[in-house]
């Protein structure tokens, strides 16, 4: 059911000068950045050795990246993982009356969802499916397709 981590996302202040210490600090290599627009915020996505990270700063006070911090600091805002098969993870978690929601399609890329932090991990997890030649290509292939 549960593939691995995809990444992990945390909410910043200041995106610029997170990405210098990253790249001065622990020499960080940097995969995409892009604004979302309707969610209210930015991102950088970098892969830190076999891992990858996304970092997150709100363009609006009222946007979810501005009250995380409000709310807990800077600090991981979610946890992106892999599944293999989305519907049955969502069924498995339902049958046993974990939630979900936002559940978005990129047709023919992936498919997430999102399980609040009331789970054994205790962090937003945001889920996916990836698709099709996204299922097997590397992570800066498929973080360059959904954000580049």
């Amino acid at each position: 059911m549960f593939k691995k981590v995809d990444h992990i996302a945390v909410a910043v202040k200041n995106l610029e000068e997170t990405k210098k210490k990253l790249e001065l600090l622990l020499g960080a290599k940097f995969i995409v950045e892009n604004v979302n627009e309707k969610e209210k915020y930015k991102v950088a996505i970098y892969r830190l050795g076999e891992n990858i990270f996304s970092f997150l700063e709100s363009t609006s006070p009222e946007g979810f990246v501005a009250k995380h911090i409000e709310r807990s600091g800077e600090t991981m805002q979610h946890m992106g993982i892999e599944v293999d098969d989305l519907k049955k993870f969502m069924d498995h978690l339902h049958a046993h009356g974990v939630k979900t929601s936002n559940y978005v399609e990129i047709e023919g890329v992936r498919k997430e969802v999102l399980v609040g932090p009331r789970n054994p991990l205790g962090v937003i997890l945001q889920v996916f499916e990836w698709l099709g030649e996204y299922r097997n290509a590397t992570p800066e292939k498929r973080m360059t397709k959904v954000w580049g």
